[in-house]
């Protein structure tokens, strides 16, 4: 794959991520927290902007509420290489063409069912 289409993969899956339903922006872990705390629904989630992006990675956050209710925070680097996109975190996840979706790992990167993981919908999808 070309340096072309390597940036255009890198754009379209962060690109997805920042439209996504669940997106919250650059905010912090105890405010994501506040946001779902109370809420009984496992692994309800939050997308949310994490510490660095560089030409080829960007890292994020899932802010979810786990089983026992309690708020979890698990980073996740996207990841681009020549064969597609990645997911990284305690595993690693791919290669994914550019057809593959965020939603479609979101479940692996958070360790549950994909019929489990239901995103928080944040009004008009902008940040708090």
């Amino acid at each position: 794959m070309s340096a072309i289409l390597n940036e255009i993969y890198h754009t379209l899956i962060n690109e997805e991520i920042t439209h996504h339903s669940a997106w919250i922006g650059h905010i912090s872990g105890l405010k994501a927290e506040k946001i779902l705390r109370g809420f009984r629904h496992p692994y309800l989630y939050l997308l949310r902007r994490g510490e660095y992006q560089l030409q080829s990675e960007t890292d994020y956050y899932v802010t979810y509420v786990s089983p026992d209710f309690s708020i979890k925070h698990t980073p996740f680097v996207i990841a681009v290489t020549p064969e597609g996109w990645y997911f990284e975190n305690h595993v690693a996840g791919g290669p994914y063409s550019s057809q593959a979706s965020i939603d479609d790992v979101i479940h692996l990167i958070m360790h549950c069912e994909k019929e489990e993981c239901t995103p928080m919908i944040m009004p008009c999808n902008r940040p708090l």
